[in-house]
């Protein structure tokens, strides 16, 4: 263990250096408080063995400043004193310190503890890892409930919350954004003849093959169903038909067999809306209709297509 011990007596320092390195530890030795916290600040050190009179920052002061500092572990400290009144003992544990031990020393008695501060570090260290791994198992889980789970995109509990955040910036900023909404031509008839296996393994793929034709900024979540909807933050009308388009052609050259469809393969239908700045009072859900609206034109003109619905209806 790394020990900093602050005395400004060099035989003290000198005996505690050797009777902690005897024993093992490594020491860092300081002559005064304001030498030890600048070695508490360049040196990761979390047990400190402070005198309680130094010139300057005596050891008091030292482990107060060392409490009301940022230090991501916890620190022991044990006050090295020849003060033995209940008053002062009572002083230098209310400065923060943990233990003290009274001028001059009994190795037995400073072992003894040690090896308490040593195992209390211990309990602090496990307790500090296990309340990391609850942070990160926390994260994980908020994460996969945002998570559809079958095809590894976005959920329709994410889609509303980012959708929203999307909105609002373009309201405040004066941005544009687009919608898609995609749905699997005849689906339902593709999983009557290939089975719910397969049709799973389609959406898989077709998720994938979406997510190839988007940018890092862009955003896809599974609406219901088949239907997959992709937030294009900063695209307008124009940019934001040809993102479909090619999501579209994407999707058609997996060449996925689907014997119901004219062209024997499995395709997508598109629907495309765009916000536009002339259109500031409106609500995101008015122009998730406007896709939706778009999805279903796509679907009556034949499938396998892409339609927008016109902007200033927005």
């Amino acid at each position: 263990m790394k020990i900093l011990i602050a005395d400004d007596d060099p035989l003290s320092r000198k005996l505690l250096e050797k009777t902690l390195g005897g024993w093992g530890h490594e020491t860092l030795a300081v002559n005064s408080g304001g030498e030890a916290w600048k070695t508490f600040l360049s040196h990761k050190v979390n047990f400190i063995i402070a005198d309680w009179l130094m010139p300057g920052m005596n050891g008091p002061d030292l482990c107060s400043k060392i409490r009301a500092s940022d230090s991501s572990e916890y620190v022991y400290f044990i006050l090295l004193t020849g003060k033995g009144r209940k008053e002062d003992i009572i002083a230098g544990l209310d400065a923060g310190a943990d233990d003290y031990v009274t001028k001059p020393f009994e190795p037995d008695e400073l072992r003894v503890r040690l090896l308490v501060g040593e195992r209390i570090l211990n309990f602090e260290k496990q307790i500090s890892d296990k309340n990391g791994e609850l942070v990160r198992l926390n994260a994980r889980l908020e994460e996969l409930a945002r998570l559809d789970p079958l095809m590894d995109i976005g959920n329709r509990r994410s889609l509303y919350e980012t959708i929203q955040k999307v909105h609002h910036r373009a309201c405040r900023s004066a941005h544009v954004y687009g919608l898609i909404m995609c749905d699997i031509d005849n689906f339902k008839s593709y999983n009557d003849s290939y089975g719910h296996l397969a049709g799973d393994a389609v959406l898989r793929n077709v998720a994938n093959s979406i997510k190839k034709c988007l940018r890092i900024s862009d955003y896809v979540f599974r609406y219901g169903g088949e239907e997959i909807v992709i937030v294009l933050p900063d695209q307008d009308m124009g940019s934001s038909v040809t993102v479909a388009e090619r999501i579209r052609y994407e999707v058609e050259s997996l060449r996925i067999e689907h014997k119901s469809r004219n062209k024997g393969v499995l395709t997508v239908s598109c629907g495309v809306a765009a916000f536009d700045v002339e259109g500031n009072g409106s609500k995101w859900e008015t122009l998730l209709e406007c896709a939706d609206k778009a999805l279903y034109m796509a679907k009556s003109s034949g499938r396998n297509t892409v339609c927008s619905y016109p902007e200033e209806t927005l």
